[in-house]
Order: structure tokens, then sequence, then C-alpha cells
């Protein structure tokens, strides 16, 4: 209910990543899966704010499928970092699942995991609907003892999504889903300090430490949220140590800093506000803590020495809930005249991408191409490479099938000895109605170009054009795979 950073999983007929490329049997039917990451091209008037690239960033990313009600494994799809969407774009991918289960189409769950080494995970593709459901992670991953001030570059952080119940509509090998949502499984604290400029100059002013109080922050947290789609935490089960944060070791001057308390402005505006008197010497930030989420107020206090006199003040959030997974928690505290620290706290959704999806314009759907073996000799030189060599004087001969967006034209460009070869078609008008958006695909020697040199070679490249804009459709239709045409 929180997650406001999203993967999109769609369910529909596209060949899977790990099924065999080169067969000519009738169509296997395939859940599809619609990711979409939070990236660098969020717009500051639409109210969204991107988390950093380290934030933002997969190293693992893999989705299983259960039956909900027997629980029995449909399938699952682990991904590698040559098919991780890119941020802020959405990318396509499939998983077989058998005739039996697209026949008889049982509501399924769906969960999906990113970067789950980060949280210690070992789950695999052999994991069972418990083991996946009942997930947990504890100390010392993004606990109080050893805070977390920086996202490992190797690790990433933790994002999970579930989807319970999820009825699946279409027919067989179009199959459909709900939406299921993704999000971090952890929040973060943010702290920002100054003081009022034209203080009393004799002033030595400084913040010593920042203390949260224990008992905030639950020892376990579950992967995945439950079915209720709250928090996601083993209850009555709190770690009770304080966690310290060491103050800035200087003061920045302000001459208005209550000017920085939020004061409902999107997210977005309240950080670029922020990060102006950053960048202007007039506020000074501490790196941030990830911690996991809580359902408890996070209360604390703040700890600062003025001309050798200690005081403190405290804090404490207004509502419980404050700290769900996959929210910002901003304590800024300012010193004004007469040397008195306010302290004012800001929550917000990480993430406020809304992010929605024009399935019909913003996204190809496509079958993956599916040559005949009949028609050309294909040998795989591994790494997901295909040498296709054509047979003399007979064309290579392939399918595949356009479903979104449903109007449109696919460009089809060879890339390479172009002039050696004749590939048809070339541009086709995208018609989804026209027996389920088929296409057919030849691939021969020019006629023209007799005298072609053996050995002579091309890749294809497909880009789908709509509604004034091109879309890469090289994804779906090669799956990650490279085929190489060889006369």
């Amino acid at each position: 209910m929180r997650a406001r950073t999203f993967i999109l999983l769609i369910v529909s007929g596209i060949l899977a990543l790990g099924c065999e490329r080169v067969r000519v049997t009738e169509e296997t039917p395939t859940l599809g899966v619609l990711i979409q990451m939070p990236g660098a091209s969020t717009k500051a008037d639409t109210g969204e704010l991107e988390g950093s690239n380290a934030e933002n960033a997969l190293h693992s990313l893999r989705i299983w499928v259960f039956e909900s009600e027997s629980h029995d494994p449909v399938s699952s799809l682990a991904l590698v970092s040559s098919q991780f969407p890119t941020p802020g774009q959405t990318r396509y991918y499939a998983v077989p699942v058998t005739s039996d289960f697209a026949h008889a189409r049982p509501d399924v769950d769906v969960f999906a995991l990113a970067n789950a080494a980060s949280i210690g995970c070992t789950l695999d593709g052999d994991a069972t609907w418990d083991d996946v459901n009942d997930a947990l992670f504890s100390n010392p991953y993004f606990g109080v003892e050893t805070p977390v001030r920086t996202v490992d570059p190797e690790l990433g952080l933790p994002f999970s999504g579930v989807g319970r119940g999820l009825p699946v509509t279409g027919e067989d090998p179009v199959l459909k889903i709900e939406t299921v949502t993704l999000s971090r499984a952890v929040s973060k604290m943010c702290f920002a300090f100054c003081r009022m400029k034209n203080d009393v100059d004799a002033d030595v002013i400084s913040i010593n430490r920042i203390v949260l109080n224990g008992g905030r922050i639950p020892l376990e947290e579950y992967v995945f949220l439950g079915a209720s789609g709250t928090y996601a935490i083993v209850p009555d089960n709190y770690d009770t140590a304080l966690m310290t944060v060491d103050g800035p070791s200087s003061l920045p001057q302000n001459e208005a800093p209550e000017k920085l308390v939020y004061s409902g402005q999107s997210p977005s505006a309240y950080q670029a506000l922020l990060d102006k008197a950053i960048e202007d010497g007039e506020l000074v930030s501490l790196p941030p803590v990830y911690l996991r989420e809580t359902n408890k107020k996070l209360t604390g206090h703040v700890e600062y020495t003025i001309n050798g006199v200690d005081g403190q003040t405290d804090f404490s959030m207004e509502d419980q809930g404050d700290f769900a997974r996959n929210h910002t928690w901003t304590l800024y505290g300012y010193f004004l005249s007469g040397r008195n620290l306010q302290l004012t706290l800001s929550v917000q959704p990480w993430d406020l991408n809304n992010f929605t999806v024009d399935y019909n314009d913003s996204v190809v759907e496509a079958s993956q191409l599916n040559l005949d073996t009949n028609t050309c000799e294909i040998v795989n030189v591994g790494d997901d490479k295909y040498n296709v060599y054509l047979k003399p004087g007979e064309p290579a001969k392939g399918t595949f099938y356009i479903r979104r967006p449903q109007s449109g034209k696919l460009l089809i460009q060879p890339v390479g000895d172009a002039n050696a070869f004749e590939v048809t078609p070339d541009i086709w008008d995208i018609d989804h109605t026209n027996n389920d958006g088929r296409v057919d695909l030849i691939v021969r020697q020019n006629p023209d170009a007799q005298s072609a040199p053996a050995g002579s070679t091309i890749t294809l490249s497909f880009t789908v054009e709509h509604a004034g804009r091109e879309i890469d459709a090289n994804t779906e239709i090669l799956n990650g795979a490279t085929y190489n045409f060889i006369l």
C-alpha cells in the first residue's frame, strides 16, 4: 500500500528467457513480466522524487509464481545484469508455464525480489511458497547497532513486491494478471542542520550526536508484505539498542533558516530547496541511515554544545506508520537567536513516482522470434549468440507476434553486410486483429547481389513507430539473443 516505486508484472504470451529459441512447435504459453524501475528522468513539477543512482541500482532480480490455493510452483525467472531494466524505462520478460496451467488458469501469487544479497537472502528458483512467503531479514542487515550509512555498490538496496490471489485472464497462450508493484523494503533517515546568520559571533555551537531511542526498530522484518498489505515485521520483538549518529563538525549560517522547514511542497521541490541551501553553504547534511521499517513512532534526541555547555532537544514522529518501508524521513535542526535548537520532521514516500504505463501505447508486447529450422541451420555459439546459416537458394523463415501497441509500424533494419541480403518485410503495419498480429519474417540472399561473398553476415534490429515516437523492440523480439544470418 505504500509502494511508490513500481515494478509492473503483467502476464502475456511471449517465449520465455530460458526456453529453447529454435523451435517449430506451437507457441508455448508464458507468463510475461513488465518491469519498470525509477530513473533519472523524473520531473520536479509532477511531484516526483527520485532516489540516487546507487539507491535505484539493480544487482539481481528474481520472480516466483505459485498457485494461490495449493501453493504449488508455477514458474520462476532469474534475470542477469544484461537483462535488467534501464532506470526510468520499461522492459518486458517472460517465464514459461505448462499447457495444463494455461488451460486451468488458477489464481496465482507472484513474488519479486531485487538485490537479495543486500539482506543476506539466498532464495533460489527451487524455493517453495513457504520459503518465499516467510523469508525474513534481521541484524546485521539495516539495523540500529551497525547503521547502514552508504549503499553498498556491489549489493544495492532490497526491493520486493508481491501480488496475492491474482486472477489469470486471457486465452492460451495470451494470459494476463493484475499489476504487481515493487518497492524498497527499507526506509531512509536524513539529517540536516544550520544556525541563524548574525548569531552571536562568540558562540561556539556544535551538534554532538543524534540519538534514536531503543525499542523502535523490529529485530526481524519479512521480505514481502503480508496479505493485509500492512507492515511486514515480526511483532513485539524490537531492538532495544540505541542508535547514535555523530553530528556535523560545524554549522553553516543561514539568514532565514525557517524557510527550510517543510511546508507541504512536493517531495522533489523540498529536496531541491535543501540541495540549494547545501550548495550555497547555508546548510549541512549528514550521510543518511537506511533502516528496517517499523510500525512504531521513532523518538530520540539531539545533543549539542553551546560555549561549552551541553544541551539536549527531543524529537518524535507525529504518527505511527511514518517509517513504513520505502519512506524518507528528514530531521531538520536549526539554531535561532537565543541559542534555541528547533527540530522539525518531514516524512514522505521515498519515490512519489505514481508510474502509469499505457500498455497500448508505451510498451511493445511481442513474442520472441521463432526460426523455422527446416529453412536454415542454427548453431548455438554460446553467450546467447546463434549463427543462422542460409541454405543455398532458400530463404530463412521465422515468425513472431506484435500484440502491443495495437497500431503503428514495425521497422526491421539489417545491420552488417546489408546489401548482400533481402529482408521481408522491412516495414510492417501493425494490426493486432490480423492473425493475432503475426509477422512472417523472411531473410534471403539479395537476388541483385548474386556475387555476394560467402560468409556475408547481418543481424537484425527491430523498432516500433507509434504516436510520433520510436520504441526499441529488440528486447521483446530477440529476448537478449543475437542472431547472425550468414550466407
